[in-house]
Parts: structure tokens; sequence; C-alpha cells
């Protein structure tokens, strides 16, 4: 890999990272998920990259007062 590809994939991967960590930890928070268990969420999150994160954000966006916080 040429540096120029380097430098264009470093701000993806680094996007990448920083969804799956808001939403690992979003996930931890909750006590409980709308649709699936907190586990498979865990395994889409990590294994399908992108897509995973965009289908949790969008599945289990929006606070039902399940979380441990309150």
């Amino acid at each position: 890999m040429d540096k120029t590809t380097i430098l264009l994939l470093t701000p993806i991967i680094l996007i990448q990272l920083i969804l799956m960590i808001i939403n690992l930890v979003n996930i931890s928070k909750k006590s409980k998920t709308k649709y699936l268990s907190r586990v498979i969420w865990v395994f889409i999150v990590i294994l399908t990259s992108y897509i995973g994160n965009i289908c949790y954000l969008i599945l289990e966006s929006g606070d039902d007062g399940q979380d441990d916080s309150n």
C-alpha cells in the first residue's frame, strides 16, 4: 500500500472504531434492548462493521428508560 492509500483509509478506519466503541458502551449500559439480546448485538456490532453499527443505532435508538443510569 502506498502512502496515499493509507492516508485515505485512516479516517474511515477511525470513524469505524469510534462508532464501534460508542455502540459497545451503549450496549453495556442498557439492561435490555428492544429487538435482540445484548450478546447478539455485541457480535453484530463487532463483526459486521458499518452495517451492524448503523443497524444498532437505527433499531435501538432512543431512551426507553431501560438503561441502568435511572
